[in-house]
């Protein structure tokens, strides 16, 4: 299989690296496995021959400063069967509009049948060519609202670490990344190879989600004043029944208009608000403490500690005694 591994400027090197280590690593063990089968042919060719490209054929700067250097520029790339977009950590939203020729090039491949496969925020570029239109996708959950905004014929689920929509694959965040090579690898071979590429590179095959790993966003860059005041009120009285009717009491506000300026500041519902608060806070001390749940259940307003664990492992996706396994210690 003939694939093209994307590259430009402020792209994630570690995307590029990897995709050219995993797919070479399927092919040392496939040569190893028909070496030894009564079929092996001498000079056989590798399951995946493997390019770079980049836009113009110039090196480019990678995210952190790394420069990396393609075999070819995009022109000089004919009939790939496999593409992969890699992705550009923080700085997609700034890159894309200079990503012009690419988005066309990726236009043109997906109408003669190749297969694109975009790695993070690299779905951005995929869905700026049109080619997620219609389509299930994933990508890096911190940048989900954007992505929806921006394209929102896309059916994103940012709870997804590999995607899967035919000719289209997207993975979420940067160590998802791996679970989307050996997906290919998986889906272009065989499941027995991509589980011996898992063993060879320590790479953990279980089904992931990024639910775990996301947190809310508040917004406070908006200029509503008054709401802004609300949200530091909230903040400081989690531990406290709130009443949302006594809120907009309290700051003279009629409970309809409440709501509605609410809100259009902060994109989410007063009541949305608070439980996302209370929900992150519960996160933030089963990660820094040794508290019981029921304790930390009762810091953050909840006064039963079953419904708040039902709530928690919904939104979570995961009991607060397994998310404190796998995240405490992870704040100084």
């Amino acid at each position: 299989m003939r694939v093209t591994v994307l590259m430009a400027d402020h792209c994630s090197s570690t995307s590029v690296a990897a995709t050219l280590e995993f797919f070479a690593t399927a092919n040392v063990l496939h040569h190893y496995a028909t070496e030894k089968s009564a079929s092996h042919e001498l000079g056989q060719a590798p399951l995946f021959t493997l390019q770079t490209a980049s836009i113009d054929g110039h090196s480019v700067a990678c995210t952190g400063g790394l420069r990396l250097t393609p075999d070819k520029a995009l022109d000089e790339v004919h009939n790939p069967q496999l593409i992969i977009v890699p992705g550009f950590m923080f700085n997609i939203l700034g890159v894309l509009p200079g990503l012009g020729r690419m988005v066309e090039w990726l236009q043109l491949q997906h109408q003669q049948g190749s297969y694109i496969a975009s790695m993070c925020t690299g779905a951005f570029v995929t869905a700026q060519a049109g080619l997620l239109d219609g389509r299930c996708a994933t990508t890096h959950w911190l940048f989900s609202e954007q992505f929806t905004r921006r394209f929102p014929k896309v059916k994103l689920q940012p709870e997804r670490t590999v995607t899967d929509d035919g000719q289209v694959l997207c993975s979420g965040g940067s160590t998802s990344g791996s679970d989307l090579l050996l997906h290919l690898i998986r889906k272009f071979s065989s499941p027995q190879l991509a589980a011996e590429c898992a063993k060879k590179l320590l790479v953990d095959v279980a089904v992931r989600s990024q639910t775990p790993y996301a947190s809310t966003t508040f917004k406070k860059n908006h200029t509503d004043a008054e709401i802004l005041k609300i949200q530091v009120w909230l903040e400081h009285r989690l531990a406290q029944g709130i009443v949302m009717e006594q809120v907009a009491e309290a700051f003279c506000l009629s409970m309809r208009n409440f709501i509605r300026r609410f809100k259009a500041a902060t994109e989410q519902t007063p009541i949305e608000y608070l439980q996302n608060l209370r929900i992150e806070r519960a996160k933030f001390l089963l990660e820094s403490s040794q508290q019981a749940f029921d304790q930390i259940t009762l810091q953050v307003g909840y006064d039963d500690g079953n419904s708040f664990r039902r709530l928690f492992k919904q939104r979570v996706g995961l009991t607060p005694s397994a998310y404190r396994k796998r995240f405490e210690n992870v704040r100084p």
